[in-house]
């Protein structure tokens, strides 16, 4: 039973990257958050594969990076990137007033709040492209630091140089 804990601990390892070099695990990670930060939903995990393909990352790492934003955190990412967006460009979002269910479904609800959507979506798409930009370099340098110390730490916890990271063709 050990054996087969121990194989099925050393192909997760090798599933989500643990043994690659920090700099392209931290690259993978900081991708992936930055791509789930950005103002492309519905689109993260195409470009995400696409981009872990192209840069040779490892394809779960980037798209588990996708996953910082999502039904439980876009309650607070959205207005936190609405707020970067007024700031930046200026523009004034006007209040919005909850339509009844029934109005939501009728075409003239929405034209009466063209005004309202434009602004929202300009300043959403602002501080969400700038929230991504800067997610992604904070990820990349504070996960490589982390990586580059934690395996500095289990070198010397336990006797031994730092193990050589593998690369994905060994």
């Amino acid at each position: 039973m050990k054996a087969l804990l121990e194989r099925v601990r050393s192909r997760f390892q090798a599933l989500v990257g643990v043994h690659e070099r920090p700099e392209q695990l931290a690259a993978a990670w900081a991708l992936g958050i930055a791509l789930g930060l950005s103002p492309l939903i519905g689109l993260h995990a195409v470009i995400a594969l696409l981009l872990a393909f192209a840069f040779r990352l490892n394809k779960v790492d980037v798209l588990l990076g996708t996953l910082v934003v999502n039904p439980w955190t876009i309650t607070v990412y959205f207005p936190a990137a609405v707020l970067v967006g007024k700031g930046i460009t200026g523009v004034h979002v006007p209040h919005f007033l909850i339509p009844h269910p029934e109005e939501v479904l009728h075409a003239a609800m929405w034209r009466e709040r063209v005004p309202w959507l434009r602004s929202v979506l300009i300043t959403w798409g602002v501080g969400a492209t700038v929230l991504s930009l800067l997610g992604g370099a904070v990820t990349y340098f504070a996960l490589k630091w982390f990586i580059i110390l934690h395996r500095r730490r289990h070198a010397e916890r336990h006797g031994g140089g730092a193990e050589e990271p593998r690369s994905r063709g060994e």
